[in-house]
């Protein structure tokens, strides 16, 4: 089954991507284009200093087509979807669901030829803090592994840490990666490290996104001082910068045709997981 979704996935790698713009929103939050930038950060920050790495557009993105990256089962066609709401005229059914299914079919890369000799380097400890679900941690866990990137182990003290409460569910934490599924980012890295056995003098955290980097900055800011940690965060724009526009009239075309070759493929293969999408009786 995972072979003829690979297949299919390589045929939806060539959607039509979103075109980016610059800004020169958050200017408190420095922008990186190459994660090499990240390392000298990383050098300078007081030690023990934890590394915090998001995944989707920042260690992993779509594949890439000539010089752009395909828009389908991308983090911008996931904010796209969102966006429009449930009866949104793109919208697909049951996106969480078509989330799970994406991470274990949709091709993914590292978002630049160094990027995992760069991060496996890195000889701080590491931690991997991604919106994703839980139950897409094997997927995501492969993607990774495919790319070349070594994720780590779990950090001193939390080796029996597998779940912690959540927004929205569990988030789960093994191998070295937090998942919140949905929980923002400062709350769940501030819970997690509250069981570490480091007591870290600094987090240098790397994310294409400015909110998740505020919502850290603005957590440890909350820690007692006993537990205060020197913030620095590092908006990769490797793949996009904010904000990101919304997608052409032609890209909104070819993610539908996308989605319909994807469904079609679903209920071939996958036909009672697919009968319950398509009728909207999601697993959330």
């Amino acid at each position: 089954m995972r072979a003829y979704l690979a297949v299919l996935a390589l045929a939806l790698a060539a959607c039509a991507p979103l075109k980016t713009q610059k800004t020169t929103e958050a200017p408190f939050l420095p922008s990186i284009v190459n994660l090499r930038e990240a390392t000298k950060a990383v050098y300078a920050a007081p030690k023990p200093a934890l590394v915090v790495l998001d995944i989707d557009d920042t260690l992993l993105s779509t594949t890439k087509l000539g010089s752009e990256h395909a828009f389908y089962g991308s983090d911008r066609w996931y904010r796209w979807q969102d966006a429009q709401g449930e009866d949104g005229p793109h919208r697909v059914p049951c996106l969480l669901d078509v989330l799970y299914w994406n991470s274990e079919v949709v091709p993914l890369e590292a978002v630049q030829p160094d990027a995992p000799e760069v991060i496996n380097a890195l000889s701080e400890d590491r931690l991997i803090l991604t919106s994703r679900g839980g139950n897409q941690r094997l997927g995501t866990q492969r993607a990774l592994a495919a790319a070349g990137y070594s994720h780590g182990k779990a950090l001193p003290g939390l080796e029996a840490i597998t779940t912690l409460p959540g927004t929205y569910s569990p988030m789960t934490y093994s191998d070295g990666i937090l998942m919140t599924g949905g929980t923002k980012k400062g709350p769940a890295l501030t819970a997690l490290l509250a069981n570490a056995a480091t007591r870290y003098r600094s987090v240098v955290m790397v994310d294409d996104d400015s909110k998740n980097l505020r919502s850290v900055a603005s957590s440890l800011a909350q820690q007692p001082e006993s537990n205060r940690m020197e913030f620095v965060g590092l908006r990769y724009i490797g793949i996009k910068d904010e904000p990101v526009p919304p997608p052409t009239t032609a890209a909104e075309r070819v993610a539908d045709e996308s989605w319909i070759a994807w469904k079609g493929w679903f209920l071939k293969y996958e036909p009672e997981p697919a009968a319950r999408l398509m009728a909207k009786r999601c697993s959330y």
